[in-house]
């Protein structure tokens, strides 16, 4: 594949992800006909799913309300879940915003556009660290104390130009 051809892919191209909460309140076996629906709403755009995790009983932070018909029933957990996938140029993300929404056994949802790899084990961060700075001891009332150097501006930007060029 030449490289315009790649560009041109990778522009048609559109990663979404859809975490989603199911109300606590539908039947732990009728969790996956949810899901089902869920998929139909991405089917019915044509949307090729790249992964997804099944729905899971979590607790949420916090207590959400939801209306059914004049009355609010509070949640205070959910099975959450989602689904990443691949949107192809003739799907309309907003259908399948307006179908998330109108699921009323749905509790809440987000949809976001992201990246094909897998998001979820990225790398740890690493922590910086002065290797040139130079640890001082001394000896106070029979313990030792450790005062570190304090970094200056600069040693901090050349720090992160460094691990931003070893991330590249």
């Amino acid at each position: 594949m030449s490289k315009k051809a790649a560009v041109a892919k990778n522009s048609e191209e559109k990663i979404y992800e859809v975490g989603y909460h199911i109300l606590s309140s539908v039947s732990e076996e009728n969790v996956p006909k949810e899901v089902e629906k869920i998929k139909a709403y991405l089917a019915k755009e044509k949307a090729v799913i790249i992964s997804e995790e099944t729905p899971k009983l979590r607790p949420l932070a916090y207590s959400i309300k939801k209306a059914f018909g004049g009355s609010y029933k509070v949640f205070d957990k959910a099975y959450f879940g989602f689904i990443k996938f691949e949107l192809g140029i003739d799907g309309d993300i907003i259908n399948i915003d307006l179908g998330m929404r109108n699921n009323e056994s749905i509790l809440r949802y987000i949809v976001i556009k992201t990246v094909r790899e897998n998001t979820m084990y990225s790398p740890k961060i690493t922590v910086f660290s002065d290797k040139e700075a130079k640890i001082k001891t001394t000896f106070k009332e029979d313990k030792i104390v450790k005062a570190e150097k304090t970094a200056t501006i600069e040693e901090i930007d050349k720090s992160i130009d460094a691990l931003v060029s070893e991330e590249v």
